[in-house]
């Protein structure tokens, strides 16, 4: 995997955390999250569950390639690179209206 596939997998989970849908859900359950001791600022708590959604894009979209390198037996095949890309443009989807929204389009 090359040194640009890598950027654009991080830009993809970057975005998919950024418009994804379930960034209302990590939102609404601040309170799970968010420590008690830090006063309640909202575009500290939009920030943080942005990174909490683009965090988890990476890591479950890393999970199939984990796979097939377990299963090929293979360590940082390109194929898994690719697999990985795959799994977080198909997470990115559900964002991609919301995306096309803020691009005015």
């Amino acid at each position: 995997m090359t040194q640009h596939s890598l950027a654009i997998i991080v830009g993809l989970a970057i975005l998919n955390g950024m418009f994804s849908p379930a960034l209302i859900a990590v939102f609404a359950l601040h309170p799970v999250w968010y420590p008690a001791l830090l006063p309640v600022m909202l575009p500290l708590m939009f920030l943080l569950s942005s990174l909490i959604v683009a965090t988890l894009t990476l890591m479950i979209g890393g999970v199939p390639a984990a796979l097939y390198e377990r299963v090929t037996r293979r360590e940082r095949a390109a194929m898994s690179g690719h697999i990985w890309l795959a799994a977080v443009l198909v997470l990115t989807l559900p964002a991609l209206p919301n995306i096309i929204r803020a691009l005015g389009g």
